[in-house]
């Protein structure tokens, strides 16, 4: 292919009062606008139907690298490929993965606690890291040196999960034809696999569930946290609720907790009684944190505005000291969720409804949903239970040794 042009004619084409193309060969032409910019384009026939594509501008691009790129395409034209196709699959790959793994979560019918809980481990783990490479170029060993160590420290369940998000993710861009094969198609059959799941550490005996109580009275860490951990007992929320548990749902006035259906695993709108013993807490949390949209905000939460980790308060139970030993109680005692089992437990062992134990624990089941729903969801009888529930906790913190 016969070539026109040289660097230096390139560089001397001047502005004229209309845009005006100069021939290089083989449709490869320099565009000359009226403000002096340079590109170079390409004009193709593909299907019977004319086309052109942008390689870009000059000085950016080169005369010689934009002839390489017109070779590339003209091979493409002559093979029936379009290469603009090529050309919007490059700019495409010029997106990091973090891009795609929201990209991915957007196609997916996920609950907004879901997403949300998923969006935070990938922040958390993944973005950084692979953010710094071409989505093309990852390889399973980079993401096996990623997981494999957070496998190892313990937190098997957590890479099992990122593994999969990384499948998912992979497998977005595969429908998309952006990449060849997917890394991370079979990358959890090379990490650890999760130790067998069990019920959460939790305590059922009531003396020793009076000693946490009082641990957790006498715990000197965040103010926020011990404010969390004292409520925690006397609502029966989630962890994940208690965390994110907003002051909009709070109504003093009628002593109710409601939080909204996309907060809870049940996807139902949920009222908690508050006993007075929980007003309390909330109006010594108030005066912490009333000017934020949380209400159980750590000392960084308080100038972030951000809710506490997933692990804070299960790392505040471990750090909580035996009143017997002055020693922390360490693992395998108690955890943030474990309450939740403790009072049904207890509440059970003390006589009260079933049905309004279940409601409480926001997870009865459909049937036994629509039956007690027909009954105002048993709030007035629950209102008596938490607040009795409330009261029995006090003494049997009182009731040492």
């Amino acid at each position: 292919m016969q070539r026109k042009l040289t660097d230096a004619k390139v560089k001397n084409l001047k502005p004229k009062s209309k845009s005006y193309k100069t021939a290089d060969g083989g449709g490869l032409y320099v565009l000359t606008r009226t403000n002096g910019t340079k590109s170079f384009r390409y004009d193709f026939k593909l299907h019977n139907k004319y086309a052109t594509i942008t390689f870009g501008q000059y000085p950016s691009l080169s005369l010689s690298e934009a002839r390489q790129l017109h070779e590339q395409a003209h091979h493409d034209v002559l093979k029936g490929k379009d290469p603009r196709a090529q050309k919007d699959a490059e700019k495409l790959l010029a997106k990091p993965f973090s891009f795609y793994a929201q990209e991915m979560m957007s196609t997916q019918d996920l609950r907004p606690t879901t997403a949300k809980k998923k969006l935070a481990k990938m922040e958390r783990h993944l973005f950084k890291p692979l953010d710094t490479k071409p989505v093309d170029l990852i390889t399973a060993i980079d993401l096996l040196n990623l997981l494999k160590p957070i496998a190892d420290k313990g937190k098997r369940e957590t890479a099992k999960d990122l593994a999969t998000y990384c499948r998912q993710t992979f497998n977005y861009l595969l429908s998309l034809q952006l990449i060849q094969n997917n890394p991370a198609a079979t990358i959890s059959e090379l990490l650890p696999k999760p130790k067998k799941s069990v019920n959460f550490a939790h305590i059922t005996d009531p003396k020793d569930f009076a000693k946490i109580l009082r641990g957790i009275d006498t715990f000197d860490g965040d103010p926020s946290v011990k404010l969390a951990l004292q409520l925690m007992p006397l609502v029966m929320l989630r962890p994940y609720n208690i965390r994110f548990m907003k002051w909009e749902y709070i109504n003093f006035e009628d002593k109710l907790i409601k939080i909204p259906s996309n907060e809870m695993k049940m996807e139902r709108e949920h009222k908690i009684p508050l006993a007075k013993q929980a007003i309390k807490i909330l109006n010594k949390a108030h005066q912490l944190s009333q000017k934020h949209e949380y209400v159980f905000l750590t000392a960084f939460g308080l100038r972030t505005g951000k809710p506490m980790s997933e692990n804070t308060l299960n790392q505040a139970i471990i750090r909580i000291r035996d009143e017997d030993t002055h020693q922390p109680i360490g693992r395998g005692v108690m955890t943030s969720h474990g309450f939740r089992h403790t009072a049904s437990t207890m509440l059970n062992e003390l006589g009260f409804n079933a049905d309004a134990i279940e409601l409480q624990l926001a997870h009865a089941s459909k049937d036994r949903i629509r039956a007690t729903y027909n009954k105002a969801e048993l709030l007035e009888q629950r209102t008596v239970m938490m607040q009795k529930w409330a009261n029995h906790l006090d003494s049997i913190k009182l009731e040492k040794k």
